[in-house]
């Protein structure tokens, strides 16, 4: 009974912290923007309904805590997070306009170009990748050096071979030859290179071990893989209000569940999860136990699901 106590207590404790630092991430990404007043007004408005819309902040959480439990804890590894979250809203502007997957519904609120017009949602997308790489320039207390390399890494990350090579893949996904392999290759760029630059920049700023980063890019690996499964789970077995984004944009894709139906996709999932704790254990770090309550927060809805 008091052992049961003690995990209780210590789950607690551990919730506490993770909403702490939210709040902290919070409060950085509304700083890193102009005052939605500051003219042009109506991009800053976008911006900030893109940026400010309420998210779990997963992959600022990752950076954060996977640099605590390597033992770096400081404002700058807060702001490299809010590097993620400003590529992530941009990433999530562009793919929901109407050349892209057409959506209207974007974090329980109306998409940016719906609730402002095309052209302002495309400037505002590149209004925050710039924003992201200035961020980078003004970090204090991080070496030139460091900067450099972070700098590189979120190139790499958003450029051809990255993100925006993920999304021109995803565009022609349509081929009834498409095979497991090749998706997770598409899911791997248009998912996985943001957790990856996540994750890595943190190993950046904690000066972390060569091979404990090896360890760590296979937790983003797998990750990755299992995040983007779970969105397309969401997009085609629940509802656009538990899954707080327009659903069934898949239809027709070379998708996961369209190659291997839903259970054994389910399948799949779950050994991503678990190849990625595998993966997190052998870095080594110091907070296990927070990862727990992250991968809990993100990875619930599985609870909810049909079981067939």
């Amino acid at each position: 009974m008091n052992i049961n106590k003690k995990i209780t207590m210590s789950n607690v404790s551990v919730t506490a912290e993770v909403q702490s630092v939210k709040i902290q991430i919070e409060k950085a990404l509304e700083n890193s923007l102009p005052n939605e007043n500051t003219w042009p007004v109506k991009l800053h408005k976008a911006q900030r309904h893109a940026l400010l819309s309420p998210g779990k902040r997963f992959r600022p959480l990752l950076c954060y805590f996977v640099a605590s439990g390597l033992g770096k804890e400081d404002e700058a590894v807060i702001l490299v997070g809010c590097v993620a979250e400003m590529v992530h809203a941009a990433s999530l502007i562009l793919d929901d306009l109407p050349c892209m997957d057409d959506a209207d519904m974007r974090r329980n609120q109306p998409s940016t170009h719906i609730a402002f017009d095309e052209s302002t949602a495309i400037l505002s997308a590149t209004a925050l990748l710039n924003q992201a790489f200035s961020v980078i320039s003004k970090l204090n207390k991080v070496s030139d050096s460091a900067k450099v390399m972070l700098v590189d890494l979120l190139s790499h990350t958003v450029g051809s071979n990255g993100l925006i090579a993920g999304q021109m893949a995803d565009l022609s996904n349509n081929s009834s030859a498409t095979t497991l392999k090749d998706v997770e290759d598409l899911n791997t760029l248009k998912t996985g290179a943001l957790f990856d630059f996540s994750i890595e920049s943190a190993a950046i700023l904690a000066n972390a071990s060569e091979a404990k980063k090896k360890h760590l890019k296979e937790f983003s690996r797998y990750l990755g893989l299992a995040f983007q499964l779970m969105d397309d789970v969401k997009d085609k077995l629940m509802t656009q209000e538990l899954a707080e984004k327009s659903i069934n944009k898949d239809i027709g894709k070379a998708t996961i569940l369209a190659i291997k139906g839903s259970r054994a996709s389910m399948e799949i999932l779950n050994n991503y999860l678990k190849k990625s704790k595998e993966s997190l254990k052998m870095a080594d770090l110091s907070n296990l136990n927070t990862f727990d309550v992250l991968f809990e927060s993100q990875f619930s809805f599985l609870k909810i699901l049909p079981k067939n």
